[in-house]
């Protein structure tokens, strides 16, 4: 009876131990949207309209549906995808509502294959200001470099660099651009974001 206890215990870890190295084997880095949008592959707004269900001769791979592609980021070629591919029994598969969503990932004959690590955002869950950032400004930056940082101030490495404080409470509302003097800034609705003591310590930095 104590040798059947110390088997059940021996199982529950060991089961224990394989849930949390599942749950743990898709570990998505933290990065600004704006970072995501410039450096996917192709980015676009669709209506999902269904699922097909399971890909034959693929294993585990789920195709949705979708219409009224508007391509954000991609080639021309981009506004023949018809089908989203991802797998979401795995832990980095993915699950769509019907809907309109804005979708990153690599594109394939008639489709994008996308994962928790992309652009999986809902149109109509973002702010208006999100919605043109991702339509419209976030594009005009990419020539620019987000980097994380903690603490105050947050200060750029190079002219051509903006750090992103994740504990900004709007700061998925800015957006990084290259300003007339070739420096890249934080701006948002009307207004620039601008720290004159990351000013005076990147002046510095450049000088040496």
């Amino acid at each position: 009876m104590m040798g059947f206890t110390l088997l059940g215990v021996v199982l529950i870890f060991l089961s224990v131990g394989l849930n949390i190295q599942t749950a743990e084997s898709c570990r998505c880095i933290q990065r600004h949207p704006q970072h995501q949008f410039c450096t996917s592959e192709t980015v676009i707004l669709a209506d999902v309209t269904g699922k097909s269900g399971p890909v034959k001769g693929q294993h585990n791979l789920f195709r949705y549906e979708i219409k009224n592609i508007k391509v954000l980021r991609g080639s021309s070629n981009a506004r023949e995808i018809k089908y989203v591919y991802t797998n979401p029994q795995s832990s980095c598969g993915i699950t769509l509502d019907k809907g309109r969503y804005m979708l990153s990932g690599h594109q394939i004959r008639y489709g994008i294959e996308v994962g928790m690590c992309g652009l999986v955002k809902q149109w109509d869950h973002l702010s208006l200001t999100e919605q043109e950032n991702f339509k419209q400004t976030y594009k005009m930056g990419c020539n620019c470099t987000i980097s994380r940082c903690s603490g105050s101030p947050c200060c750029p490495r190079s002219q051509k660099e903006c750090m992103w404080d994740t504990h900004s409470p709007h700061s998925l509302e800015y957006a990084c651009l290259e300003d007339s003097d070739g420096i890249c800034r934080w701006y948002r609705p009307a207004s620039r974001v601008d720290d004159a003591t990351c000013k005076e310590k990147l002046i510095l930095n450049e000088d040496i």
